[in-house]
């Protein structure tokens, strides 16, 4: 088996330790009355997140695909409860993990992998979250991709 494939099964491994609390999470916000002007829930996945928490992040975008924002005593929130992070974790896999992988194989890239990985059982997720009743656009994508994968469509597209 190659160090890919075993990289990618330990991934998994780490990630379904966390799937009750995602899907706990996600059901929160597909439930959630959101203002009218959110047009989309936007999953963006980190670059160093993996070993430093959960690399996920949720964005509130209004139809022109701007971050929405309302003013509270002054201050910019989103209006939605434990915006921005979805899970509180000290990480999902220690970085020694990666460093395992890449002594085995140095032309190994640790975060592709685990992004990919992690988009996949994402969706699965919000599936098992009822994503499908969600009434907002939703999609997540690797940070500053130019395609996203539609969690509605179960697809990747143009951003």
């Amino acid at each position: 088996m190659s160090a890919e494939h075993q990289f990618k099964e330990q991934v998994i491994a780490h990630l379904e330790q966390l799937r009750e609390a995602l899907q706990a999470r996600l059901s929160t916000l597909i439930e959630y009355e959101y203002p009218l002007e959110v047009a989309t829930l936007a999953f963006e996945v980190a670059v160093d997140g993996f070993s430093s928490g959960f690399p996920v992040k949720v964005y509130f975008l209004d139809k022109d695909n701007q971050a929405h924002f309302i003013c509270v005593d002054g201050k910019a929130e989103t209006g939605v409860p434990r915006a921005s992070n979805l899970l509180t974790i000290e990480h999902v896999y220690p970085d020694e993990l990666e460093d395992e992988y890449t002594n085995m194989d140095d032309s190994l890239d640790p975060w592709d992998i685990a992004t990919t990985v992690l988009i996949q059982w994402f969706s699965t997720c919000w599936l098992a979250a009822k994503g499908h009743t969600c009434m907002l656009k939703a999609n997540i994508a690797p940070h500053d991709s130019h395609f996203v994968f539609n969690l509605m469509d179960l697809r990747w597209q143009e951003r």
